[in-house]
């Protein structure tokens, strides 16, 4: 009873771990491809347009960019413009706080399942050392895998996370400071 509850606790924190990757990999991804859209388009753009010469990466993302990127250029509507940019910077902004999910959610489920094992000790009768002893070996392996895990994602997503966000942050506002000014210039 022990091992099988074992091995369906390190398998629920396998299956969270690569839910955690995924997700994280895609989100980093947008807002990878979103910092470079921008900056590229802020570089290379002619004076006045926002035309892109070549999108910087080839892609599905990328083609969402372009026409999320394109709505706005297009929109008659300011607020509507706003209300999309503002979107991105939110979801943005969110990254950082879904790594820091990921990562608490992958130690508590570590702890969480060390504690069903103590648990699962203490039910042991009086006098079985190796009965008390046994669900508290395999126990403590959650909780080495729950770290490692976390310890794995905030290796490969920590930095590359707090660098991206920034440029993003910093690419949105330079595009949307040039963007308004065009649309005041061509008003006016």
């Amino acid at each position: 009873m022990n091992i099988v509850i074992f091995i369906l606790s390190m398998l629920l924190i396998c299956v969270v771990f690569g839910a955690a990757l995924m997700t994280l990999t895609r989100e980093l991804e947008f807002v990878q491809i979103l910092a470079d859209y921008l900056g590229y388009a802020e570089i290379h753009a002619p004076a006045g347009t926002h035309a892109v010469v070549r999108p910087p990466r080839a892609g599905l993302m990328t083609e969402y960019i372009r026409d999320e990127v394109n709505l706005v250029l297009s929109s008659q509507d300011e607020t509507e413009a706003v209300k999309r940019i503002r979107t991105w910077q939110m979801q943005v902004q969110r990254l950082e706080s879904a790594l820091a999910f990921w990562v608490d959610l992958l130690r508590q489920l570590g702890l969480l399942f060390t504690v069903l094992g103590l648990g699962l000790s203490l039910a042991v009768e009086p006098g079985n050392v190796q009965g008390l002893l046994a669900p508290l070996g395999l126990a403590v392996w959650t909780t080495v895998l729950g770290l490692a895990f976390s310890l794995v994602l905030t290796g490969r997503f920590g930095m590359k996370v707090a660098v991206w966000t920034d440029t993003c942050e910093k690419n949105i506002e330079a595009w949307d400071s040039r963007r308004r000014a065009d649309r005041e210039r061509s008003a006016a």
